[in-house]
This record gives C-alpha cells, sequence and structure tokens, in this order.
C-alpha cells in the first residue's frame, strides 16, 4: 500500500499518478482553514487533461476544519491515469491519497 500526499491548488494539481495498475483505497481531503473551501476531483487518463468529463466531484463544499472522504469504491488506474483535484483558495486542502498495486 501506498500513501501520496499534496496541497491541492487553485488549478488542477495532480495528486497521484499510476505506475503500472493500481488502485485507490481511499481518498482524504482535509480543509486546514477555517473558511469554507470547494473541491473538484477528476480521474484523468494517461494523456489527457482535466476536465468536466473527467471529474467525480463537482464544487463540494469542504466546511473549514473538516475532511470529505472519498472510501465507498476503489477507483482503478492503469500506468499514467491520474487523480487530480483544484480547490477554490489557495493553502486550505490537503489530500492523502492510499493506493495498492494490483
Amino acid at each position: 500500500m501506498a500513501i501520496s500526499q499534496a496541497l491541492v491548488g487553485t488549478s488542477a494539481t495532480t495528486l497521484f499518478t499510476s505506475v503500472g495498475n493500481n488502485a485507490t483505497t481511499a481518498m482524504f481531503f482535509m480543509n486546514n482553514n477555517g473558511s469554507a473551501r470547494d473541491l473538484t476531483v477528476f480521474v484523468v487518463k494517461s494523456g489527457g487533461t482535466a476536465g468536466t468529463a473527467n471529474t467525480i466531484t463537482k464544487a463540494i463544499e469542504v466546511t473549514g476544519g473538516n475532511t470529505y472522504v472519498i472510501n465507498t469504491e476503489k477507483i482503478v488506474l492503469a500506468n499514467g491515469d491520474s487523480i487530480q483535484a483544484l480547490a477554490s483558495a489557495v493553502d486550505s486542502i490537503y489530500a492523502t491519497i492510499s493506493s495498492v498495486s494490483i
């Protein structure tokens, strides 16, 4: 099992890129700010770019000091596929992604 961590930016930020085949086990998005922030998450095929067609959550509000968790379904990624995200403000949302090679 592997852990990837990153600060989510205000433009699409790559949080995890698959090397070989991987599956996510959980994704945590912690808002370290006192104010609510919006979060958008993308699952991007290798060579692609983040956009409407690969959005899995759009402008989900993460209230100040809380964490949004995606763990009900695994996401299977092929080599070069990535998880990307953007936040409505800088220096607020921190991501932790747990994955396993398959």
